[in-house]
């Protein structure tokens, strides 16, 4: 629940550690000139790659809904193991039985029937191409069946593309065990059971997986995990068997406090987000003893910016078809210094016309271009000009945007006046500035730039890593994450050419302010009341509308079967 008297305040813990596969390379230095846009090299890859276990930066579901588009899936490359072969120690796993639940389970109840139908119902989720794996539990009784996580992208970019929607994986299905990364030890990696492409195939393949000792040839020999990695094992098989198992009692109330947890700390990042601002009064501040009062958008943020914090936002673009080949960086940036003394306007409006951004484009990659499950612009860059750069001085180019002057540059029409004051300001307030780390699904894009060679993991100064994703999320108070495209049509903001890296990273940054401004704008009011019902009132009809549905169907088979014939003839019996 928000409460509007509470800050917040919670100790301001850097983001939390991210999977050991992703490479942390050392950052190059800057280079002493930017290379200006070039015309594109022609083409010299003309293969698509699937390169698995990287995710997507975002998928807005932009796309119009395409009628003629089919709701299977495209051949799948050879995975190159033989059956019973240890899988990659980095890859991600999800257990397909419970993949099988997703739309009644794990999305948006307003969507699910329309996904079920689609993808799931009649037997299409099974009739599609699964490279299957197994895993034994410790107590061998029944393996678990798994499908890659990079499967369950395909899935999801599918359904996007085919109902216009933007499905993605999030943190708390993560958490309830759908997606999973196994501690790198032989005893505890998943095995390849085959590939699947029907319900009978699946069920046959299932029926002969082979026992917990078998060994592939030419396997050596390990010892067994050491105690760490052999409870962390078991707490992932436990959480693989609660996603695809109907839970208890005592399981759903913990799942319940969980869930309370994860909400309450999204409130908390927009309260602390509010503080940045001067949008709001950290406990202890606000001297007056009633509720804290909504605030005027018309007039200067009336508390002090917190930390005197500067926003750092980037996006990461890959190419669709193998992800491991970044195409764009997006840089957005706002020094909270810049916002003192000025009215924030409607939503944030004035406050837009601070924010600074730089757009890199990959100088190798510049003819790939995203078409498939995204439209991608990477020559659409609406707030400034783009600059290209070799892949290998990317990060320094990154690295650059989080020291002063915090992406104001040339590119952006940032004056040489402006740069000086900035220079200024920087001597006065002696060194380095607090950053808050900002995205939209941040974590996916911290993986990408850890990719890339540049890990903000190891930027001291990087106070904690906000997420606009969970700030809407806990606005709004919804379910599932929304993308970045509806936000900003939730709030009426122009956003054009959606998917180029640099305006992407600039709304994210809008995102934000819309979002605070507009909560501590209406904090306590009847319309935010009236709000709230409302939105209340409207999943409570879609969950009743959806289930009504589902009882019609399941009715209608008894029904036609009561008419139709008189039973026919006795049914002999079969063998056992």
């Amino acid at each position: 629940m928000f409460d509007d008297e509470d800050s917040g305040g919670v100790s301001l813990d850097p983001p939390q550690p991210l999977p050991a596969e992703i490479s942390k390379q050392t950052v190059a230095n800057l280079p002493t000139k930017s290379a200006p846009v070039t015309a594109q090299p022609t083409n010299t890859e003309r293969r698509f790659i699937l390169v698995e276990g990287v995710e997507s930066s975002y998928n807005m579901g932009t796309k119009k809904l395409s009628a003629d588009r089919p709701g299977g899936s495209a051949a799948l490359p050879a995975t190159g193991l033989s059956r019973g072969e240890l899988a990659a120690a980095r890859d991600h796993f999800t257990p397909v039985l419970a993949l099988a639940k997703y739309p009644y389970k794990f999305c948006n109840k307003s969507h699910s029937q329309d996904i079920a139908s689609a993808f799931f119902d009649a037997g299409k989720f099974w009739n599609r191409p699964w490279d299957l794996y197994y895993i034994w539990d410790v107590e061998p009784t029944n393996p678990i069946i798994l499908v890659r996580e990079s499967q369950f992208h395909d899935l999801l970019n599918e359904i996007n593309n085919r109902l216009n929607l933007g499905l993605k994986i999030t943190d708390a299905q993560r958490a309830e065990g759908l997606v999973g990364h196994f501690p790198n030890h032989p005893a505890c990696l998943p095995r390849y059971l085959g590939r699947s492409n029907t319900r009978d195939q699946y069920d046959s393949m299932v029926s002969d997986v082979p026992d917990s000792s078998f060994r592939a040839a030419g396997e050596r020999s390990n010892g067994p995990p050491d105690s760490g990695t052999l409870e962390q094992f078991k707490k992932m098989m436990e959480d693989l068997w609660d996603a695809q198992q109907k839970k208890n009692k005592a399981k759903k109330a913990e799942k319940m406090l969980e869930r309370i947890g994860r909400q309450t700390s999204m409130v908390d990042q927009l309260k602390r987000a509010q503080r940045y601002l001067g949008l709001r009064a950290a406990n202890g501040q606000n001297m007056s003893s009633s509720p804290l009062q909504a605030v005027s958008p018309m007039s200067p943020a009336p508390f002090n910016t917190e930390q005197s914090v500067v926003f750092v936002c980037v996006d990461v673009e890959s190419y669709e078809r193998a992800h491991n080949k970044i195409t764009e960086i997006g840089v957005a940036t706002l020094d909270t210094q810049d916002l003192v003394g000025i009215a924030p306007g409607p939503d944030g409006d004035e406050w837009r016309k601070i924010i600074k951004a730089r757009h890199f484009r990959i100088k190798d990659h510049l003819h790939l271009i995203n078409h498939e499950f995204v439209h991608g612009c990477p020559d659409g860059f609406d707030f400034g000009v783009s600059t290209v750069v070799d892949l290998k001085e990317a990060p320094a180019h990154v690295a650059a945007c989080f020291k002063s002057p915090f992406g104001a540059h040339a590119s952006n029409n940032t004056t040489e006046e402006e740069l000086v004051n900035i220079a200024l300001r920087q001597l006065n307030l002696n060194g380095k500035r607090n950053l808050v780390l900002l995205g939209h699904d941040t974590l996916s894009d911290v993986r990408y730039l850890q990719q890339l060679g540049y890990d903000p993991m190891k930027v001291e100064n990087i106070i904690e890593a906000m997420d606009t994703a969970k700030m809407y999320q806990a606005w709004r108070r919804e379910p599932q994450p929304t993308s970045l495209g509806r936000i900003m049509n939730d709030f009426d903001i122009a956003a054009w050419k959606l998917h180029n890296a640099g305006n992407d990273a600039v709304y994210t940054v809008r995102a934000m302010l819309a979002i605070c401004v507009r909560e501590a704008s209406i904090r306590g009011s009847t319309e935010l009341e009236a709000k709230r019902n409302e939105d209340k009132a409207a999943r409570i009809a879609a969950v009743q509308e959806a289930a009504a549905q589902r009882v019609k169907e399941d009715m209608e088979g008894w029904s036609d079967g009561e008419t139709a014939g008189d039973g026919g003839g006795p049914v002999p019996l079969k063998s056992a």
